[in-house]
């Protein structure tokens, strides 16, 4: 029922010797939450007596209620809409991971891409809590995946994880055909799972930023909420300065970092 999919929206997230009830969404969840360590991931502003500190990032956020055909031709043109027709032109075919084996599937072409690329890994439990696509060629090559978490009250569906082949257009592909089967399901928006603003033609984040941008959605922050009790309010204060001196400010480059050295889970 509906507590089961509000149940959904959390889960414990293990960082180094701290366990932090990880919340997306669901303020309701958070503000009851009786954890030690709390945080909510929303794109909603919260009041200042509900949390000890927030970090701010930023998203894009495509409204995904409008007509089908309009929300098509947000999209750029050459690196979003022909890349996707040409996809299907060239017989790329998109399913939804529903059978054990297909989610199996998903699970080690994401681990390896992962653990190349240097990032988090997703955990087999919270991969129950998600929905998955994937891409195949018409020679069935796994091509690779994407995994969403959706909002219990299903309106906002966010990118969370994708690792493909970055090839035949896959990602592209995926993440419209997730995009019209929540569009159809009624939810409203479709958030890319944040980015990094920067103009760096050699940074990550640059790529990253501008494979986001051309679905057409708008830039808008995105909140980290937490909430410490007790003696764990210290950690905030350790944590902030590691991120200020060793990596001038860049929470994602210390988030990987943790993921490199087995401290995050």
């Amino acid at each position: 029922g509906l507590w089961r999919e509000r149940e959904k929206m959390q889960r414990l997230k293990k960082v180094a010797f701290l366990t932090i009830n990880d919340i997306w969404f669901d303020s309701e969840l958070y503000e009851i939450s009786n954890s030690s360590i709390v945080a909510l991931h929303t794109n909603d502003e919260l009041g200042k007596e509900s949390y000890n500190f927030r970090l701010i990032t930023q998203t894009f956020l495509l409204n995904i209620s409008e007509d089908i055909d309009k929300i098509f031709a947000k999209f750029d043109y050459k690196s979003a809409r022909y890349a996707i027709n040409k996809a299907i032109r060239e017989g790329v075919v998109v399913k939804k991971a529903i059978e054990k084996k297909e989610l199996e599937q998903y699970m080690e072409f994401q681990k390896t891409f992962c653990k190349e690329k240097g990032i988090p890994v997703l955990g087999e439990e919270e991969l129950e809590n998600l929905t998955c696509y994937y891409a195949v060629t018409k020679e069935n090559e796994y091509l690779g995946g994407c995994a969403f978490v959706e909002s219990s009250d299903r309106k906002t569906v966010r990118y969370k994880y994708g690792a493909t082949l970055h090839k035949l257009n896959a990602n592209e592909i995926i993440l419209w055909e997730a995009i019209k089967d929540y569009h159809k399901a009624g939810f409203s928006f479709f958030d890319f799972g944040g980015c990094v603003y920067t103009e760096d033609k050699e940074s990550y984040y640059y790529r990253h930023y501008h494979f986001k941008k051309k679905f057409g959605g708008d830039l808008i922050d995105s909140y980290t909420y937490f909430k410490f009790r007790g003696i764990y309010r210290m950690f905030y204060y350790v944590f902030e300065l590691i991120v200020k001196l060793l990596f001038k400010g860049d929470v994602n480059g210390f988030v990987n970092w943790l993921n490199q050295k087995g401290m995050l889970k």
